[in-house]
């Protein structure tokens, strides 16, 4: 049965797919880098951009699983996806490895950025502290993977 809710919680459900649908635009970037990789540091990059889809994949799964525990459905299709989400694409196109790797840093920092404007919009999270404390791990996770990405490109 799904829960009869107010604007604020539809608001935070939205935010929540519009984020999601990033997530997979960012997992698909990251798995496309990771098949397209070359160069001297192919190993240890191709690894590397396994470990990120991996986590990505988590992550879109636990978004998913917030949205739906707030009673709402998530984004369950390519074309709602692509609907909503806002990161670029490059068809066709496959930067050298520091270009892979500074594209998918600014892309977490984007998605960081989405995070902290929906933890900003809502007045007060009493209402849904548990998405509250959701979006501020979501966050911390986003952060770890720009600091581990930025570090490979120094």
């Amino acid at each position: 049965m799904e829960k009869q809710t107010d604007k604020k919680e539809e608001l935070i459900a939205d935010s929540l797919n519009a984020i999601l649908a990033n997530e997979f635009a960012l997992f698909t970037k990251t798995l496309n880098y990771h098949w397209n990789v070359s160069g001297p540091r192919f190993h240890s990059i191709h690894t590397f951009l396994e470990q990120l889809y991996n986590e990505e994949l988590s992550i879109m799964d636990e978004l998913a699983e917030r949205i739906r525990t707030i009673g709402y459905r998530p984004l369950s299709s390519v074309k709602e996806i692509q609907s909503e989400m806002k990161l670029t694409e490059h068809p066709g196109k496959f930067p050298e490895t520091t270009g892979m790797l500074n594209e998918l840093s600014e892309d977490n920092l984007y998605i960081q950025n989405q995070i902290k404007d929906c933890l900003g919009f809502v007045d007060s999270w009493k209402c849904d502290p548990g998405t509250e404390d959701f979006l501020v791990g979501l966050l911390q996770k986003h952060e770890k993977m720009r600091w581990m990405l930025r570090t490979h490109i120094e």
